[in-house]
């Protein structure tokens, strides 16, 4: 069995949410801001001792006097090591690992009644009726945050067709915790693939601004196929869920504009986020030229998945444009798959990035300085001042008056 990364391991922790988790496990009932239920590791029998705090993401055992995160709960409950934990989380909330084994699958919250499914079942495709229902976005923060930037006339003018192409859509999802009921409203992005057949869902969480709800207790992201059980869909949908849970199928995000008129001949340039998919359509949108996608994930682009079959099999040329935090990383999957058409271009991390774009800022926190305030493309980066240089400076102002006179830069 493989190692996994730390990156996959830090998505893994930042997705699990500790009342998702126990759920899995334990009935809660919501007392005040926590859960509270019967704990599974003795012979509970009364409510009290047992406490799932959101907040803190830990479960609280009062009488075996111990806690645990979901990792260490998964471990505890499923008696997993630390990786196969690992593993156990990724299979429930569809992170992908890049091993070659993986054998471990959540918990069913119920038990199933149906027969065992047949090892050759193919995965879960949707219909495209459940797109078509959630395209009404008049709600949607992440829609309204879209709109409300400052954009160029004719950028702001390609703002509905490229939320059209892309199918951005949304959904509220009733989650019941107990006899607790909670409304989540989410943006949802679609995965369909070029033969228009959906793959999966990726609904995420947004404030006013734009930023992603990032509080695991409110569910910041997740997935169709993990979510069915809590959604407001069909009961024919909630049943399909619970029969094909270990076959979700994942692809490139707008993959599916491959059928746009006119874009045969366009380089595909591949992001991480849909968001930043999205905002560099509307900026430099050309389908004839360049149509954007996104893998959903610095993790999920590897040299043996099958998100970058399609282009391949057709001989389109791909460009990535990773994240600061996964330029090493795509440029050894560059260089594994061994494509002659697939290349990887860092400038908005490095040549488009500005000292007040901030040290992690990422491709969309690029983008969206570039969109805001035009004037600032093409300065070039701000040089870091050396230590004993920004010493003398401090001591001395005439340092800085010398500096600018003489148009000096560090090097």
């Amino acid at each position: 069995m493989n190692r996994i990364d730390e990156l996959t391991i830090d998505k893994v922790r930042d997705a699990a949410g500790i009342v998702d988790v126990v759920s899995d496990f334990v009935q809660l009932r919501r007392s005040g801001k926590e859960y509270e239920g019967l704990c599974p590791f003795h012979g509970d029998k009364n409510l009290g001792s047992f406490k799932v705090s959101p907040a803190k993401n830990i479960v609280t055992c009062f009488s075996c006097q111990e806690s645990w995160d979901p990792v260490g709960f998964v471990m505890k409950a499923e008696g997993l090591t630390f990786p196969d934990a690992i593993r156990w989380l990724a299979k429930k909330y569809g992170i992908f690992i890049d091993e070659e084994q993986n054998r471990f699958k959540p918990k069913p919250s119920k038990p199933k009644k149906e027969l065992p499914i047949p090892p050759d079942l193919p995965p879960r495709l949707w219909s495209i009726d459940m797109v078509t229902k959630r395209l009404n976005t008049d709600s949607d923060l992440f829609v309204s945050w879209v709109y409300s930037l400052g954009w160029r006339l004719e950028q702001r003018q390609r703002i509905e067709n490229v939320l059209h192409n892309f199918l951005v859509g949304h959904s509220a999802i009733i989650c019941k915790r107990g006899e607790h009921t909670e409304r989540h409203d989410f943006t949802i992005f679609w995965q369909i693939d070029e033969q228009m057949q959906v793959h999966n869902g990726h609904l995420m969480k947004y404030h006013a601004n734009g930023h992603r709800v990032k509080e695991k207790e409110q569910y910041p992201q997740t997935w169709i196929h993990s979510r069915m059980k809590y959604s407001d869909f069909s009961k024919t949908g909630i049943r399909q869920f619970n029969e094909y849970t270990e076959r979700a199928s994942f692809c490139l995000f707008g993959l599916h504009q491959l059928s746009i008129p006119g874009s045969e001949n366009a380089t595909i340039n591949i992001v991480e986020s849909e968001k930043t998919a999205i905002l560099a359509s509307i900026a430099w949108g050309n389908p004839r030229k360049h149509l954007w996608m996104a893998c959903c994930g610095i993790g999920n682009l590897t040299n043996r998945n099958d998100m970058l079959r399609p282009l391949i099999k057709m001989g389109r040329r791909i460009v990535l444009y990773p994240d600061r935090d996964g330029v090493e990383k795509w440029k050894a999957v560059v260089k594994q798959i061994g494509y002659q058409h697939l290349d990887i271009n860092t400038d908005f991390v490095e040549k488009y990035w500005l000292e007040c774009d901030g040290e992690k800022a990422d491709v969309a926190d690029v983008m969206l300085r570039m969109i805001q305030h035009p004037e600032t493309v093409g300065r070039k980066p701000t040089p870091k001042m050396p230590e004993h240089i920004k010493q003398l400076m401090n001591e001395n102002p005439l340092v800085q008056v010398l500096i600018d006179k003489l148009d000096l830069v560090a090097e």
